[in-house]
This record gives C-alpha cells, sequence and structure tokens, in this order.
C-alpha cells in the first residue's frame, strides 16, 4: 500500500511535467481493441466477455482517468454516437485491458460493435477509437442442427487397425443473393474444409487437440483412475466469399490426429474412436431470410480416396492414382459414393477453439545434396523444423517416393511419408494430416528423377504472435534465445507445448511449467494458456484431484512439479496479463491439488508417492545418474504449491483459505527442514543436484541457516567448475538463486560455461534446437532447458513483472551487466504495449533506454556501483521531466518514471 501511495503521488507531480510536453507531441491513439485478447473474434463464448485497448502517444506521462464504451448491434448506431447494447457511461478508471462487458444478454450468432474513448491525466478526452467488432459462438447445444456423421462404424475398435482416409460431400442451391455465410466445423481428429473447391481457411491440424471423449484406456503402463471431463473444439469461418447464388458444394476430408491415434502404443492404447465429422452452414440472404446446410445422413462419403494411411507419428500414403478430381464442385459424379451413417457423437460438448491454430508458416527451400546411391536423394535444411515436405516431381503412373525425415540426432523415429505417381504431367504433393521433426529429407526411388527443385519445406506449428525479442552481446546466449523460439515452435502443435515433436509428441506439464516464463516472454500465450489450462482441468481427477502428467491425458512419467504445473502456469499467467478470472475458474482445482498432495505424504509429512503403483522422477536429465532424493523434489514442490496457493486466495479474496495455506506452508517447510537439512554439513540432502537449490528458491531454508546454504551452494559450483549439475527442474532456480543472492557473475558464467554440461553445443552449427539431456542423448529438440532465456529478460535484461501490479501495469526495470555481457537489447509486447530495455557498459559509461507504455509505469534501478551522476536525455537525473528520484539502493540509483521513452547515460 505504501508503495501504491508512492505511485499515486508520483503521477499527480508529473501532471504538469506532462502538459508542458503535450503541445508538441502527436494526438492520443485508442487503438488495438481486442475482445477476448483477440482481434475481432468471430465466436466468443463467454457472455461477458473482456474487452481491451491500448493507448499510444509520444507524451511522457500519458494515462487514461477515465473510458467510455459504446456497443451496438450496428456500426451505424456508433457513427452517430449511440449504442443498444452497451453504453458504460463515463467510468472513473485507468483499467484498459479487461474490462468486463455488462450490457445487454448476447445470443448465439450475435455480431457486435464496439468503440471506446478515453480522457487522459489531464482531463481531456481523446477522440473515438476505429470501431471493432465480435461475434458469438453457438452458445446453447440445442444451436446445433448439424449431426456427427461418419464412413463407417468400427469392427475392431480394441485392434490397433486404421483405415483409409474418409471424403465427405453435399451438394446445394442458395437461390437468393447472399449476405452473410459461416460455417462451423469440427472434424475429428483433423480435417480439411472445402467450398466450391476451395479449401477455407489456412489452418493445419485442426481443431486444436483436446480430450475429446470418453475412451477405453486399455493396457496404460501407467494407473491412472479416468474421473477426467471431455471438450470438443469446433471453427467458425466467415465464408461469405466463397459460396453464390445458384449451386454449390461443400466437401470435407478427415484425418486419424489424436483422436484415432492408433501407431504409438508405448503408454497403451489412447485411442478414442474412427474419424468423424460435423458441419452447419448458416446462410443469411439479402432479404433477411436463412437456410442451414448441416451434415446428415443425406451427405455423401468414400473411403476410396488417394489417402491410404495417416498418422500423427508414421506419416501418410498417398498414392495420386486414386484421386478423386473435382469432388468437392458442384456436379461431380458421386454415384458410386455412398451415404454418411450418423455415429455416435463425442461425450465432450462443442466450444469454440479461440487458441491460436496450426499453420504453415514459412517455406524453406532445402540444399540438395543429389544422390548418395543408386535409389536414395538427400536433402538437408539449415535448420531443424516441424513440418513437412512438398515434391514437385513427373513420372510414370506407379512410380514411388519414400521420405524419411532425420532429427539432429541422426534418427527417424518412423517419420515417413510414402506418394505414389499418377503419371503424365508433373505432380505437386504435400501431407495434410501428419508433421514431422527434422532437419535433413532422404528420398527414395529408382524410378523418379530428383533434382533441387523436387522438394520444398514447409514449417508447420501452433501460430501465437512473437512478443519478446532479446539479443545481447554474447554469442552463446544470442544462440541460445533464437535455439529455444525455434525448439518451443517446433513444440507447438494443437494449442500444447509437447516435450518432442517427435518421438513422444506428448503434452508434458513437468516440461511446460519450467519453461513458462519464457514462453511468455517470447509469444502471445493469451488464448494458448487457456486453451492448454483447461486440458489440464479436464485431465485431473475430480475426486481426488489428482493432476497427470500429461494434458490431454497421454501417459508419462512425472511427479508432484508435474501436477504442481496447473498452479505454477497459471500464476505466472496472472503476473504476465493479470487476468483474475482465470484464477478464479481454475481456483477449485488448483486447491484440490494442494489438498491431493497432502494425502500423498508420510509419518514425516514428507511426499513419497503419487498414483497407485506408481513413481515418482524427481528431477529430470541431471547430467550424472540422479542422486536427488525423489522425496525431497516432491515436498519441495509441494510447500511451492501451497505457497502459491496462499497468494492465488489472497487474490480471489477468499481470507480464510489464505490463511489456512499459510499456515500449511509453514509446516511444510518445517517439515522438509527437519528431514532434509544436515546441521553439520549445513546443506540439504547430499548438497548437489539441486538440493540446496529448491530449498532457497522456494524459501524453504530458516532465516538463520540461508547463508549458510546459500554459502554451501557456492562452494559446491566451485568444485564442478561452474558447471550446471541439475536437470529441468533445478537449473532455472538456480540461476534465480543466484542473481537474487548478488552473485550474477556466477549464474552468467554457468550460462557462458563453453565445456559440457552446458550450452556450448550450440556454437556448433550441427546444432539448432535444444537438447532433451546435457549429453545430448535422446531427443535433441526439447524446450525444457529453455527455462532459461527467462532468465535473460529478467536479469539480464532487467525486465520484470510484479506481483503486487500483475499484467505489467507498473513494470521493474533493472538491468545487470556483467562481464560477459556488455550490451543487451530486449523488447516485450505487453497487454498496455511495448516495453523495452536497451543498455550497453564499458569502463567509462553505462547508457540505458527505457520505453514504457502509455497508462504503465515503472521503477528503475541503475546499477552505479561507483555511483557517478545520472542524466537522462542530458538532464541532471532529478531535474529530469517525469523522473521521480528515490535514492541509492544497493549500488543502484533507483527512480520512478511515466509512460515514455527514457535515455539514462552516466
Amino acid at each position: 500500500m505504501k508503495h501504491l501511495l508512492g505511485i499515486s503521488l508520483f503521477c499527480a507531480t508529473c501532471l504538469s511535467v506532462a502538459l508542458l510536453s503535450s503541445c508538441k507531441q502527436e494526438t492520443p491513439i485508442v487503438g488495438n481493441l481486442r475482445c477476448e485478447y483477440l482481434n475481432d473474434p468471430i465466436a466468443v463464448e463467454n457472455k461477458e466477455p473482456l474487452l481491451s485497448w491500448q493507448l499510444h502517444s509520444a507524451r511522457r506521462g500519458f494515462s487514461q482517468t477515465a473510458y467510455r464504451i459504446l456497443v451496438a448491434g450496428n456500426p451505424a448506431l456508433l457513427t452517430e454516437g449511440k449504442a443498444d447494447l452497451w453504453d458504460s457511461g463515463v467510468v472513473a478508471s485507468s483499467q484498459s485491458v479487461q474490462v468486463k462487458y455488462k450490457g445487454k444478454p448476447l445470443a448465439s450468432r450475435q455480431q457486435v460493435y464496439w468503440k471506446v474513448m478515453i480522457w487522459d491525466e489531464n482531463n481531456q478526452p481523446t477522440s473515438w477509437s476505429q470501431t471493432s467488432t465480435w461475434s458469438m459462438g453457438l452458445l446453447q447445444p440445442s444451436d446445433w442442427t448439424a449431426r456427427w456423421i461418419g464412413a463407417m462404424t468400427d469392427p475392431a475398435p480394441e485392434a490397433a487397425k486404421t483405415y483409409p482416409a474418409p471424403w465427405f460431400r453435399k451438394e446445394f442451391t442458395s437461390g437468393k443473393s447472399i449476405r452473410l455465410a459461416k460455417v462451423y466445423v469440427c472434424g475429428l481428429g483433423f480435417y480439411e474444409l472445402y467450398l466450391n473447391g476451395k479449401k477455407v481457411g489456412d489452418q493445419a491440424l485442426a481443431p486444436a487437440v483436446t480430450n475429446y471423449d470418453v475412451r477405453p484406456l486399455q493396457k496404460l503402463i501407467y494407473f491412472y483412475d479416468d474421473q477426467s471431463t471431455q471438450r470438443v473444439l469446433y471453427n467458425t469461418f466467415d465464408v461469405t466469399g466463397l459460396l453464390r447464388k445458384g449451386a454449390n458444394a461443400i466437401g470435407a476430408v478427415l484425418g486419424n490426429g489424436w483422436y484415432n491415434q492408433r501407431d504409438r502404443r508405448v503408454e497403451g492404447n489412447l485411442w478414442y474412436d474412427l474419424p468423424k465429422l460435423i458441419v452447419q452452414l448458416e446462410i443469411t440472404y439479402a432479404d433477411g431470410s436463412s437456410e442451414t446446410v448441416s451434415s446428415d445422413e443425406s451427405w455423401k462419403c468414400t473411403m476410396a480416396g488417394p489417402l491410404l494411411h495417416d498418422a500423427i507419428f508414421s506419416g501418410e500414403t498417398y498414392d495420386a492414382r486414386r484421386e478423386l478430381g473435382q469432388w468437392s464442385r458442384n456436379g461431380y459424379d458421386d454415384a458410386d459414393w455412398t451415404s454418411a451413417i450418423l455415429v455416435r457423437p463425442p461425450s465432450g460438448g462443442l466450444h469454440p477453439q479461440l487458441a491460436p491454430f496450426d499453420r504453415a508458416t514459412r517455406t524453406i527451400v532445402p540444399e540438395f545434396n543429389g544422390r548418395i546411391n543408386d535409389s536414395t536423394y538427400l536433402y538437408t535444411l539449415p535448420e531443424m523444423i516441424s513440418g513437412w515436405a512438398e515434391v514437385s516431381v513427373r513420372g510414370k503412373a506407379g512410380d514411388r517416393l519414400q521420405l524419411h525425415f532425420y532429427g539432429e540426432e541422426g534418427e527417424s523415429f518412423r517419420q515417413s511419408d510414402t506418394y505414389i505417381l499418377k503419371g503424365g504431367a508433373p505432380e505437386q504433393w504435400e501431407p495434410r494430416f501428419t508433421w514431422h521433426a527434422f532437419r535433413t529429407v532422404q528420398v527414395i526411388t529408382r524410378e523418379v528423377e530428383m533434382n533441387k527443385n523436387s522438394l520444398a519445406v514447409k514449417v508447420v506449428h501452433t501460430d501465437p504472435a512473437q512478443t519478446g525479442r532479446f539479443e545481447c552481446s554474447n554469442e552463446l546466449f544470442n544462440k541460445i534465445n533464437k535455439s529455444y523460439l525455434l525448439t518451443q515452435r517446433g513444440n507447438f502443435h494443437g494449442s500444447i507445448s509437447s516435450d518432442c515433436p517427435h518421438r513422444e509428441r506428448l503434452a508434458y506439464t513437468g516440461d511446460g511449467q519450467v519453461a513458462v516464463e519464457s514462453a511468455l516472454w517470447s509469444f502471445d500465450m493469451t488464448q494458448f494458456y487457456r486453451k492448454w489450462f483447461d486440458d489440464m482441468d479436464d485431465a485431473r481427477n475430480k475426486l481426488t484431484g489428482y493432476v497427470p502428467h500429461t494434458a490431454p491425458f497421454a501417459g508419462g512419467g512425472g511427479g508432484p512439479a508435474w501436477g504442481s504445473a496447473y498452479l505454477i502456469m497459471p500464476w505466472a499467467y496472472y503476473c504476465f496479463y493479470g487476468d483474475t478470472a482465470l484464477l478464479k475458474q481454475h481456483y477449485a482445482g488448483m486447491k484440490q491439488w494442494v489438498s491431493y498432495l497432502g494425502t500423498r505424504t508420510d509419518e514425516r509429512g514428507i511426499v513419497v508417492r503419487e498414483e497407485p503403483n506408481g513413481w515418482c522422477l524427481g528431477d529430470w536429465c541431471t547430467p550424472d545418474n540422479l542422486e536427488l532424493p525423489e522425496a525431497l523434489v516432491n515436498t519441495a514442490y509441494y510447500c511451492y504449491a501451497t505457497s502459491l496457493m496462499e497468494k492465488v486466495a489472497g487474490v480471489v479474496g477468499n481470507e480464510t483459505d489464505r490463511k489456512h495455506f499459510a499456515e500449511l506452508a509453514g509446516q511444510i517447510k518445517s517439515d522438509f527442514h527437519r528431514v532434509f537439512f544436515n546441521p553439520e554439513t549445513r546443506q540439504y540432502g547430499e548438497g548437489r543436484q539441486g538440493a540446496n537449490v529448491f530449498a532457497l528458491a522456494f524459501g524453504m531454508a530458516p532465516d538463520d541457516v540461508r547463508e549458510d546454504v546459500f554459502r554451501v551452494l557456492l562452494k559446491q559450483l566451485e568444485s564442478i567448475q561452474y558447471h550446471f549439475d541439475t536437470g529441468i527442474l533445478a537449473t532455472p532456480l538456480l540461476l534465480k538463486v543466484l542473481t537474487e543472492n548478488g552473485r550474477m557473475d556466477i549464474a552468467c558464467r554457468l550460462m557462458n560455461q563453453r565445456t559440457a554440461p552446458g550450452f556450448a553445443y550450440l556454437l556448433d552449427d550441427a546444432y539448432t534446437c535444444l537438447w532433451e539431456r546435457w549429453n545430448g542423448r535422446d531427443s535433441r529438440d526439447h524446450p525444457m532447458f529453455g527455462s532459461v532465456v527467462a532468465w535473460m529478460y529478467r536479469s539480464l535484461a532487467g525486465i520484470a513483472p510484479e506481483e503486487n501490479y500483475p499484467g505489467m501495469k507498473h513494470i521493474l526495470i533493472a538491468p545487470q551487466p556483467t562481464e560477459e555481457v556488455t550490451s543487451v537489447s530486449a523488447a516485450f509486447e505487453s497487454l498496455y504495449g511495448t516495453i523495452r530495455s536497451e543498455w550497453s557498459s564499458t569502463p567509462e559509461q553505462f547508457m540505458l533506454t527505457v520505453e514504457i507504455p502509455a497508462n504503465t509505469t515503472a521503477t528503475v534501478r541503475l546499477p552505479n556501483k561507483v555511483h557517478r551522476p545520472v542524466n537522462e536525455s542530458g538532464v541532471e537525473l532529478k531535474q529530469a521531466k517525469g523522473v521521480r528520484y528515490i535514492g541509492e539502493k544497493e549500488d543502484c540509483s533507483v527512480v520512478e518514471i511515466m509512460s515514455g521513452t527514457y535515455r539514462f547515460t552516466y
């Protein structure tokens, strides 16, 4: 409260400064209007959606003191300054993100238009924003008149057999001029939809993966008491431009995807059912009448098409001789097709997909290495990617290409595609319903002559916008960041983050939680993570509170650090985006997870187990054999989850729970210290592989031993020549502990280590992605050690959210120069706008440029050990406009600043 009062007083003192400079600055703009974090979303489910906007002004100290929102059913009303759905009135508030719609109830399909204006810190109004829009989705099950259809029922549901892809079509006539046409579609596992011969949308591998349906779950190697809930995501498209007055045709082809994934059964039989489809095309005519074309048994289907096999892990087999011609156009002869059948609907309810799509984001022309034997051609990429190959060839009917995909591990993990030519004219083909992770492609063919133009590579992944940028003077650090971005994108599929994009492809929650901050810095995760948190909620046991190690559940080992992702990740999301609604939504499940861990303890209060007949990994992928007791890691995360739950309870206003979790956390810390602390050696456990790190990072070391434990940690790092000896959990925590305790120099030394174990392998051009293990064994496309990227933003660039001001309404800028790094340039696109920190350091001078978006403030800690006088834009610090000097603290000059761009030199 004291700090908040200080900022408020600071705002008041800066009003005159802002007023003096305003006449010379550009006209303020209210822009980037978003509904549910999206630009003009087409199918919103939240009946009280969250509205946000950004303010843009070159004027220092520009901020909002009030706003007014108009929402109407017709944009013409807004032009007249009227609103028939909601006029918020003038609301005295600085809130410009996550403003809840409070107008008239909205109906399914309803399209609304909105605009906003604000009053600035001088009580001066801006102009109205441009008009934005959103549409509601299908809010009630009764809104669906379409039926789920399929090509066949499964004659052997327990067998691993799959079938050729089913193709569906329907012709219909639109007798009037069309004003609007929208299609709502879901095809499980994946689909492609066509109208009059043209593909609908640019999405790939849609819809995003969820726990779609009930399933037998046979032959599991892990115990899993399935008390899950299910949901299915549908996609919505405006297809007005694809329809015409008169005869039309709609068509779809289905892939197995995750719904019918039967080719990898290491974890057990995890499939649901054969592919199925639901489509609802709603047409509104110019005269106000409407018509609906719905999937039902009147649709025609065939399984005699060219896609003989499709599977996520083992690829596709496509026989072009069986192509169906103009199958999705009107007038096609489908006499040999049969009627589609009505099939059992999935048990999951239909919900609109707001999470980002997978897309082909770029095309790479690989290096052609020529023919390496009588039947094998080799193509090489400059980096490892996730996607597929597009072939352009010519040959005889029946000629065959086999494509095998190899990662930087030198292994294919059974990734392959087969294309059989139809012959004659040049042919072009690419897969639809699979992806591969690779850097080299081997094409095996005896009949077809391949050349440099015969193959291109499409990069395919879930496509959240990049929001972070980081560069510095250290080549290795730049490569770590670049490799993280490449690795993370390659593991984004279906709006989950996988462990690896080839061998397992599973949404491990433990991997997700260690890298959550790196992802939040690097990408727009607003809707991506909302969807993944729903997956965790669906997968958890509603009776016991257990959260499995993968979500959607697909097997996999782990421990409490994995299930605790259900608290760790939403809390990080809250710190970055300030979304309290999400914490409230998941509060009961998060609370139940902590209760579950309390039932997994022994008589000492130590977490020693999870589910029956299961095991806990402790940390994962330490350089040497794991010596760290699993129970130590388990209990550390029990404590951490409980401490986070105390904070969450405080945010949602549950004081009773907050006190309970505070007391429980205190008891866990006491139990942990009593069991694992060695008073003679002044360390926890064996004092290595993160044992002391967990105690320090999670605040479990009592005050009277904390310095001793940290001193032991430093000695242990010295004994191993400042290499990492930690796994995926303790590695980012080690950097955090070192930095927060004034040893940024050692943190940098670890990160800059040029011998193994460390990140120096990335200096070799043979490796472009992050490894699963420090020694390179197993996968070489794992994002989990990319957790260290968060440290680059927080500590090197010095940009940090503050828990007391969630969503980066108030920001901390505190760069920490070191010998290994002499300059940094970093930026982050927050919900309010761009936050930038750029600095350079020489023995003679330190320069820092800071950019803070409108309607926010910041505390800046200027590293100043030699206490040089500081100038801002050529003016002595205490006289600078928009700057409030706080004082000298811990070898730093501390100031608070309003929005704007500042240049500090000293």
